[in-house]
């Protein structure tokens, strides 16, 4: 009885070994649009638009995101959404999303956008939390890039 027992459990650890890993490759996020929206009370409001790029052979399933946007690493803009999203395999999806900016940082920004006028474009990081569904945790994703003038 302990040998059929012992048997089993082993075939079910060879099984088990052979099974093979999961291929993930981390999907992408850009910032691939960002304008200006009417102001709510002293807080200026920007549309920003994200593309998300799924490099993998299964629909990636996002439950939501939080996001952070630094121009000349000065974190501007940052907010949340629970807007569900699926990026199909090998596919992208853009997310439409509203972000505000307290007066402060407005200010901020405006005088160092006066101090040194954007002729060349704005450099911006974007930093990203994808929470996804099933059994995958919660991805962190940053980018670079500079954001040409007049888009």
């Amino acid at each position: 009885m302990l040998r059929a027992f012992l048997a089993t459990g082993l075939l079910l650890l060879a099984t088990a070994c052979a099974t093979p890993v999961v291929d993930f490759d981390e999907p992408t996020v850009e910032l691939v649009g960002l304008r200006p929206l009417p102001a709510e009370g002293l807080e200026a409001r920007f549309g920003l638009r994200l593309r998300v790029q799924n490099p993998n052979t299964k629909a990636l399933a996002i439950e939501g995101l939080a996001y952070q946007v630094y121009l000349r690493e000065k974190k501007v803009l940052s907010g949340v959404s629970s807007q569900a999203v699926t990026v199909p395999a090998y596919g992208e999806e853009i997310v439409e999303l509203e972000a505000g900016v307290g007066v402060l940082g407005s200010l901020a920004l405006l005088r160092d956008l006066m101090d040194q006028p954007v002729d060349s474009g704005l450099p911006y990081r974007l930093e990203t939390k994808l929470s996804l569904g099933g059994a995958l945790r919660a991805l962190r994703l940053n980018s670079e890039g500079v954001i040409a003038p007049g888009r």
